[in-house]
């Protein structure tokens, strides 16, 4: 899988992969389908079959925990492909695959540019201040508010 790719691993591709072959019916049926007592999953690395209990296993295996502990996660991921050799009358079939893939680094810088993070100025917190007084100093207060309207009222010049 990683040999077509353009990009250069480390370490070469580690999964267990089942086949699931078609089964002549459409959705809302299922498409494909394997025996479960049947079928088995094939080790990328050593081709050791495991069977649908044996995944842990698997992922035990000193192959595989050399990936885990190297940082690698534990991915699901199915294709569609030709069948290499035409089975129960099918052209078709899934390939359903749970692989080593490493996580993807956010840190990266892909583009040259700055994550806005560093570009944007960090808010710094200011210290409490007391409130000044927004009234002049010849204010008074108001005690009755019929007083108020008439000192308030202006001439309109018209």
């Amino acid at each position: 899988m990683y040999q077509n790719n353009k990009y250069n691993y480390s370490m070469p591709f580690c999964g267990l992969t089942l086949k699931l072959y078609e089964t002549q019916k459409k959705a809302p049926s299922y498409e494909y389908s394997a025996s479960s007592t049947k079928a088995k999953f094939m080790c990328s690395l050593t081709k050791k079959l495991y069977g649908i209990s044996q995944v842990m296993e698997w992922y035990n295996t000193p192959e595989v925990q050399a990936y885990a502990k190297a940082g690698y996660n534990l991915k699901w991921g199915s294709k569609i492909q030709q069948a290499k050799e035409t089975k129960y009358g099918a052209d078709t079939e899934q390939v359903v695959t749970l692989y080593m893939v490493k996580p993807f680094n956010g840190n990266q810088n892909v583009d040259g540019l700055k994550p806005v993070g560093q570009t944007m100025p960090q808010y710094k917190p200011q210290p409490m201040t007391e409130a000044q007084p927004s009234a002049p100093d010849n204010a008074m207060p108001v005690e009755n508010i019929n007083d108020m309207d008439k000192s308030m009222d202006d001439e309109i010049p018209f």
